[in-house]
């Protein structure tokens, strides 16, 4: 009885503290670079068809109805019909090229670097020089040359008459003395909305639908209304039209005065649970994404099944269910896939975890797989300066699930970023502890206040107002373990377990 009241005690203070929390949390765009992707999404969001064939684009892409396995379509775009990771390779008429440098640049089927030479026409490369621009499939000296179009771009003496009437449009065009010509660097981050870029502040992307964004106009989905709509409800991502009014959406059920209904297919007696299109009882079963099983095959969802997690032959990677009966050697998750081998990496951050088959010389930086010769990490964030002496992150964060049921037998913490200040190479954080329990003695610690200073690039990026489960290491130092976690089922989850094990 002493386990389960204790239980119920911290579960009411996580419930508390998820729900201050819960005004403070901001949802973010999953970053994509799938430009030229042509796989369909059908129901759940794991699974997309290229063509006719299943895949799921954690771990494989779809260009033009052709399937790359072993690269996600999260961080590829595609070169003809092959996806290849755009960070190490360049694609160059249909040819997929590794890449020299970050300031790579296709002219033609060959490469060249922006910051040594020029593309003139669409195939000839020439080395950079001062004072010197491309005329057609030509370079010349604008000290003593132009380019004019007759019709077709020709070098003619800058004395001659075209070149008094180019010599305005020139002076537009020609780089600074002594500056190589230069392209912008592609930014990692611009919000992509399906395939395309957007502009949040005259667009908003549902599911990856681009609407025009208004103050009233609000995502169900992959659909948009706006809040003066009539007769209009949002239910569980699912967009309603035409319900009656004084409709109400409770549980992902539409409730209606005098009609009340499970997925418009069963009608629940009074007080009971709809579970899809079927009713429950809670006591002994339990809806799972809309199927109920009974309690007794376990007290946990992963997706649309239950299970036991004293089963240590089950593992739940992201809502996909595993039996790890007739696997060899240790498995863990990444996303929703499950790594069995040391031949594949995970590389993962608070948005994605993806697999990548591992290469000499690249290293993760948050959910992208980098050559360490092309680019450097800090923080989680790419930049095209090679640093090849510098720290790396030793490990991974995980989702808080994935490290059950190992942390029951350690002290661990929950500490929410309040603030967050960089002082040279270290990054000095402010964590107040929301929770902190020894599972052996249950001591609680005294001060919620901690201030912990990580060497800033090789420790993954911390947000404000995000809360993460930490460890004190031998030397008393708080260690950074998990992704930002959910204070209404991780954590609730993690002493739920725990306190079994205990008892």
């Amino acid at each position: 009885m002493e386990i389960y009241t204790s239980v119920a005690y911290v579960v009411t203070v996580l419930c508390s503290v998820a729900t201050s929390s819960a005004k403070e949390s901001v949802h973010r765009a999953r970053e994509s670079h799938n430009a030229g992707f042509n796989g369909q999404m059908e129901g759940s969001h794991h699974l997309h068809w290229c063509g006719n064939v299943s895949y799921k684009v954690s771990g494989s892409s779809c260009c033009n109805g052709n399937i790359t396995l072993g690269l996600s379509q999260l961080v590829a775009d595609c070169c003809g019909s092959v996806a290849y990771n755009p960070l190490n390779e360049i694609c160059c008429n249909g040819s997929i090229l590794t890449r020299s440098s970050t300031y790579a640049k296709c002219c033609g089927k060959d490469m060249y670097l922006t910051t040594t030479h020029v593309c003139c026409g669409k195939n000839n490369i020439f080395q950079w020089k001062e004072n010197h621009s491309c005329c057609g499939e030509k370079t010349y000296d604008e000290t003593i040359h132009c380019c004019c179009s007759n019709p077709t771009p020709v070098v003619k003496h800058k004395n001659e008459t075209c070149c008094l009437k180019a010599k305005d449009h020139d002076k537009k065009t020609e780089h600074q003395p002594g500056s190589p010509p230069t392209r912008p660097l592609p930014i990692l981050s611009d919000l992509i909305c399906g395939s395309e870029t957007y502009n949040p502040h005259k667009q908003m992307c549902c599911s990856g639908n681009l609407y025009k964004a208004s103050a009233l106009t609000k995502c169900c989905g992959g659909d948009a209304y706006t809040l003066s709509d009539d007769n209009v409800l949002c239910c569980n991502g699912i967009l309603h039209l035409n319900v009656p009014e004084q409709s109400e959406c409770v549980g992902g059920v539409i409730y209606t005065p005098a009609n009340t209904t499970c997925q418009m297919s069963t009608r629940p007696r009074l007080g009971e649970h709809c579970c899809g299109g079927q009713t429950f009882n809670p006591r002994t079963h339990i809806c799972c994404n809309g199927h109920s099983h009974n309690k007794m095959n376990g007290h946990f969802c992963c997706g649309s099944e239950v299970y036991d997690h004293h089963n240590q032959f089950l593992k739940c990677c992201s809502g996909h269910l595993y039996n790890l009966t007739h696997l060899s050697g240790k498995a863990e998750c990444c996303g929703n896939l499950l790594l069995q081998n040391n031949k594949k990496i995970c590389c993962s951050s608070s948005t994605n975890s993806i697999m990548y088959e591992t290469k000499p010389n690249h290293h993760c930086c948050g959910h992208y797989y980098y050559n360490t010769s092309l680019w450097s990490c800090c923080a989680e964030r790419l930049k095209p300066t090679p640093k090849p002496n510098s720290l790396r992150a030793e490990y991974r964060l995980k989702p808080l699930r994935d490290l059950i049921p190992e942390m029951c037998n350690k002290t661990v913490f929950f500490g929410k970023v309040e603030s967050v200040a960089l002082e040279n190479d270290m990054r000095h954080v402010l964590l107040k502890v929301v929770w902190q329990v020894n599972m052996k003695s249950e001591k609680v610690i005294k001060d919620p206040w901690l201030h912990v200073s990580l060497d800033h690039c090789s420790f993954p990026a911390t947000d404000n107002g995000k809360t993460y489960l930490w460890e004190k290491n031998h030397n008393g130092k708080p260690v950074l373990l998990s992704q930002p976690v959910d204070l209404t089922a991780d954590i609730y989850m993690l002493y739920y377990v725990c306190y079994q094990k205990k008892g």
